[in-house]
């Protein structure tokens, strides 16, 4: 039996075509206070799709500017309520902002599905089935609620067992709480502390759960994708993401220390003015490389789990070679390259970063995508994604 053939995702877009078109979309944004930039989000997107190809088939983006437009309108409108209200009413401003995060979820979830019916490849559209109710889950329930939840029953326990509190009195815990701070000093430990520490003890956890829901809820046509994910894995990279970080910062941090004996044993105030000086330095130093290397380790161990672990329906398989390495030197070059450029390479950093995230990416058994049909139901909705862009809301699966 022959092998599945195995070809790579190619990216051709340049940094000087996509200059052009960054350049006349700055201008034309400013000169409309922001009404273009429905139009050149699209053209944005629309280059960069159309520069990805699978065997000279590129993929393309359909959204609709005023589609985009309205949604940014009113994304736009309820940013202007939140802070004149919030202004004026401080508790209705608390109420906006609690209906806030509680509408992210769906922010989300409407995003998701935005930006998969959007796209398209050799005109079969991508689309994303997820319930609404799974997004609550994963985006609100799980990390924020039951890290609280669980904090506030111990806390409460703590002070019904140890201080006594009538238990009939729960509804008013919070309230006496706060009004009492220094009396309740244990209580507000356990509720903060333990909401905190529960809340990072379980972010590897809302990871793999937020990346099957993506995955096993995103198809090609009438294709599903499908993914068996781990838990333990991402905690195992989590963690080695950690500890990658903090050997970073350990080591210069040792010879730090060594810089301040030495100006320690000597009182030249010249020597020591460049020892600081030096110091200061590193401390930035340090800083970016931790920064561009724990991200560049976490992004590719991730990436290449997860592509490796997902196929379309079961007979396509996705494989990532991301290098940490490499994706390292684009985050400090690309960094530098906006530093020197006051900005103006800002589209060389796109392209230089995107056509490695894209051509690192390989798919096996191709030939089968000419098998699907769309299926796609036409829809140009863009509410849920432009309220998220307006929000800097993420959904933890851009990559």
């Amino acid at each position: 039996m022959p092998d599945k053939k195995t070809v790579d995702i190619v990216f051709n877009g340049k940094g000087s075509e996509y200059f052009k078109i960054w350049i006349v979309n700055l201008f034309l944004s400013i000169l409309t206070l922001g009404i273009y930039s429905a139009w050149a989000k699209v053209r944005t997107k629309r280059y960069l799709y159309g520069s990805t190809s699978i065997e000279g088939s590129a993929f393309e983006y359909h959204a609709s500017p005023i589609a985009i437009l309205k949604g940014r309108l009113i994304a736009f409108a309820l940013l202007i309520m939140y802070s004149v209200l919030g202004q004026l009413f401080p508790l209705f401003g608390i109420f906006l902002l609690i209906l806030l995060i509680a509408s992210i979820p769906w922010i989300v979830w409407r995003s998701l599905k935005f930006n998969a019916r959007m796209t398209s490849h050799r005109n079969v559209h991508f689309s994303f089935n997820g319930l609404l109710k799974k997004s609550y889950l994963y985006y609100l329930v799980i990390p924020y609620i039951f890290p609280l939840l669980i904090s506030l029953i111990v806390s409460f326990t703590y002070s019904v067992v140890i201080n006594g509190y009538q238990i009939e009195y729960f509804y008013n815990y919070l309230s006496d709480i706060y009004k009492f701070s220094d009396h309740y000093f244990y209580e507000t430990l356990i509720l903060v502390g333990g909401s905190v520490s529960i809340y990072i003890l379980m972010i590897p956890y809302v990871q793999k759960l937020k990346m099957s829901f993506y995955f096993n809820n995103i198809s090609f046509g009438q294709g599903k994708f499908s993914s068996n994910l781990l838990v333990s894995k991402f905690y195992l990279i989590d963690i080695l993401t950690f500890l990658v970080t903090a050997a970073v910062i350990l080591f210069p941090s040792l010879i730090a220390y060594g810089f301040l004996l030495l100006s320690a044993e000597n009182n030249n105030d010249n020597i020591n003015e460049i020892f600081f000086s030096l110091l200061f330095i590193l401390f930035y130093v340090v800083m970016l490389t931790s920064i561009f290397l724990s991200t560049a380790f976490f992004t590719s161990k991730i990436r290449n789990y997860v592509y490796s672990n997902t196929e379309l329906n079961e007979n396509i398989g996705i494989n990532s070679n991301l290098n940490t390495w490499k994706l390292f030197w684009i985050y400090l070059s690309n960094f530098f390259l906006m530093i020197f450029t006051l900005g103006l390479a800002y589209p060389l950093t796109i392209i230089r970063k995107t056509k490695y995230m894209a051509e690192t990416v390989s798919i096996s058994n191709a030939e089968a995508l000419s098998l699907f049909v769309s299926e796609q139901e036409q829809q140009n909705s863009a509410l849920g994604e432009e309220i998220g862009e307006a929000f800097d809301v993420g959904s933890g699966i851009e990559f």
